[in-house]
């Protein structure tokens, strides 16, 4: 006598199929293969796939974007850069005109009026702009002295444009000796430190006169 046919140790796929051969009936909806186990999610767990964050609350999940906290942080950073510093600032609807000045100076235009008022009533009204035309002018001063340090580092002889194939398509020479362009590279670094010195202790008078009248705040 032949062994009784025992399916339940085949593999469910193959199953099927001799479900289908004996029966004659497919069944099109039957699952095969692993079957997830469906895991039980605590209040206060958080976990990630590969887009998003879910956080378990009572009585539903919270899903949010994974770079959620980083928007928010731009949106917050955005926020800021569009009020007034003003503490007591009574603009309550901001036009454009409001955030360009903003944007500029730090403080919507009918504060930006009544801040400059101040200044001219205590009578530095020409030490608060020279402050701000000299700080201007030595971070521009400051920035172009280390482009020129820059320039040094990467000073050559001669220099090559490369395709993308990596070559030389062009080559440039200097037209003095590589000594004199650095001396001359050199006396503009000086020259600028002096001229961004002598700006530097103008604008600390100016910053002086502003303190004595109790007005640096306004910087």
């Amino acid at each position: 006598m032949d062994k009784e046919f025992k399916k339940k140790y085949m593999h469910p796929t193959r199953r099927k199929l001799v479900d289908m051969v004996q029966t004659g009936e497919y069944e099109k909806n039957a699952t095969i293969g692993y079957e997830a186990k469906k895991e039980t999610r605590k209040i206060g767990d958080v976990w990630e796939d590969e887009h998003n964050r879910y956080e378990k609350k009572e009585g539903y999940i919270l899903k949010t974007s994974k770079n959620h906290e980083q928007f928010q942080q731009i949106r917050k950073y955005l926020e800021e850069k569009s009020k007034c510093k003003n503490p007591n600032c009574k603009t309550v609807k901001k036009t454009k005109k409001d955030k360009n000045f903003i944007e500029k100076g730090g403080y919507c235009l009918n504060c930006t009026v009544d801040r400059e008022h101040e200044i001219k009533s205590a009578g530095v009204w020409v030490e608060y702009q020279n402050y701000k035309v000299w700080t201007r002018m030595i971070i521009y001063g400051k920035s172009k002295i280390e482009d020129y340090k820059q320039s040094l580092d990467d000073l050559k002889e001669e220099y090559h444009m490369h395709n993308d194939k990596g070559e030389i398509t062009e080559t440039f020479k200097l037209p003095k000796p590589i000594d004199e362009v650095r001396n001359e590279i050199n006396e503009l670094i000086e020259y600028g430190n002096n001229e961004i010195k002598e700006l530097e202790e103008k604008r600390n008078e100016a910053f002086e006169k502003l303190r004595e009248v109790k007005m640096e705040h306004y910087l």
